[in-house]
């Protein structure tokens, strides 16, 4: 295994405690520049652009999560934070809202540095250190996310996901909870689905207000690690929860229901989603705890292939550190590292459109795992709370860069950036007999180029040591 050095970096100054799902990179904005969300215990979510921090949002409660995506289903990103006391933030880009007057918050300009919106915080001051004293142009100061909606849900609250996870082209926010309970809800609007329906505004609409609505409630055998969203061969989504052991909960949906209109056009339905459970034994001989925590990521992207009928992919790592590469249930390879493995994400680090794995331990080591089982170590030097890799955007406009985000236990966020790994795969260094040939003594070109063929590799390197650094014989 070899090990590798990261230089550039970005250090951010970042306090309170930060769990594990409380961080995550994604275009939070809908700017086309990819930011970096975090939040903590004392109920503050950050948002960083670039070299500077760019939003504070405060008074939230314990963050025990939070996710980017389109929870409205308009095509547009949006942050869901999830406090431990059961509350669901949902805050988006006022700019591109399009939402009841009430649900608008009211700017109020303190001075030309520091705005305070809404319990938010926005300032254009940077705390952040680099390795690069050259910093770009930045990004443009205006107002934030503002909060569109906040409703009361289940807490203990320790995984979210926001995906199509039925198939039905609309996306879903999975949650895990403490409590080994998985539930699934929906964001539901009157308007829109009572003007598909009648063909026209009704006045019951208004008497409505849009809100998540339940979906499912699955129960799990033991505490969950982690939630993904997999693919089969047939391309069908599945739900894959991580369980204690290496183990994991598989949840299938048929998809064949619809939202219906009830007989009163004064409630609700209820979303009616068929699914399939069952559990997956992965059975690792060198598991060496049964009740070890576990991580899950699916959906590992790969080259295509017409000859591949089994479908992408997906990974299982746990806490004693055993790693795993299984395509439908068949464990392709295994290994084992010296360290806890607390965090698994995926990346394209090398470029090449095949995802590979991150996997990160308490104290800073991360490992870097192609597909194909060649494995990379950075040690980043600090004990760590909090990971997360994906894309960071530096240059507003320009192309995001890969990135490892790493929030430590002194009050700092360290993001590695531009990861400059072209090939994972170990090569072993061989000598050119024809470089060997030009620098021995004689005349004859024949006679010099025999011997260099005629030397082991061994003869070769000292050769080349005593050429470089003078040592040798």
């Amino acid at each position: 295994m070899r090990a590798i050095s990261l230089v550039k970096h970005l250090e951010f100054e970042f306090s309170g405690n930060v769990l594990r799902n409380a961080i995550t990179l994604h275009d939070v904005d809908n700017d086309g520049n990819s930011e970096l969300i975090v939040g903590n215990e004392r109920g503050e979510v950050t948002i960083f652009k670039g070299y500077e921090k760019w939003q504070t949002i405060s008074n939230l409660g314990f963050v025990c999560c939070l996710a980017v995506g389109d929870i409205f289903n308009e095509n547009r990103n949006c942050l869901v934070i999830v406090t431990g006391d059961g509350w669901c933030y949902i805050y988006g880009n006022s700019a591109q809202d399009e939402v009841n007057e009430d649900e608008t918050s009211i700017h109020n300009s303190v001075d030309d540095s520091v705005d305070v919106v809404d319990g938010q915080i926005l300032s254009g001051e940077s705390e952040v250190q680099t390795s690069d004293s050259s910093h770009s142009k930045p990004f443009e100061k205006k107002h934030g996310l503002q909060q569109l909606h906040v409703q009361r849900i289940p807490a203990n609250t320790k995984y979210i996901l926001l995906d199509d996870i039925d198939d039905d082209g609309s996306v879903e926010m999975v949650l895990g909870l403490t409590d080994r309970v998985v539930r699934s809800y929906r964001w539901y609007n009157p308007r829109k689905f009572l003007a598909s329906t009648i063909g026209k505004r009704s006045s019951v609409a208004d008497e409505l207000c849009s809100k998540l609505v339940g979906l499912n409630k699955w129960e799990c055998a033991k505490q969950i690690g982690s939630v993904t969203l997999h693919h089969d061969a047939e391309n069908k989504p599945t739900l894959l929860i991580a369980q204690p052991g290496g183990t994991f909960m598989r949840i299938r949906y048929t998809n064949d229901d619809k939202l219906e209109q009830s007989d009163s056009s004064t409630s609700i339905s209820e979303y009616l989603t068929g699914s399939s459970i069952d559990y997956q034994f992965l059975g690792l001989s060198r598991m060496r705890n049964q009740n070890i925590s576990t991580e899950i990521i699916g959906d590992l992207k790969v080259l295509p292939q017409d000859d591949n009928k089994r479908g992408a992919p997906y990974a299982v790592a746990t806490l004693d550190g055993t790693i795993m590469l299984v395509q439908e249930e068949i464990i392709l390879w295994a290994i084992a590292v010296d360290h806890q493995i607390f965090a698994l994400t995926k990346l394209d680090v090398t470029g090449n459109g095949i995802d590979d794995l991150v996997a990160c331990s308490w104290d800073g080591h991360t490992y870097i795992l192609d597909q194909e089982k060649n494995v990379v170590r950075f040690q980043q030097g600090e004990s760590v709370q909090a990971f997360a890799s994906g894309y960071y955007t530096l240059v507003p406009g320009e192309k995001p860069v890969t990135c490892f985000v790493y929030v430590t236990f002194h009050n700092k966020i360290l993001v590695y950036h531009d990861i400059c790994l072209k090939d994972m795969s170990s090569r072993n260094f061989s000598v050119s007999p024809d470089c060997i040939s030009d620098v021995l003594q004689g005349t004859d070109a024949n006679e010099k180029a025999s011997l260099a063929h005629s030397l082991d590799e061994h003869d070769k390197r000292s050769i080349v040591e005593y050429l470089l650094y003078g040592v040798g014989s």
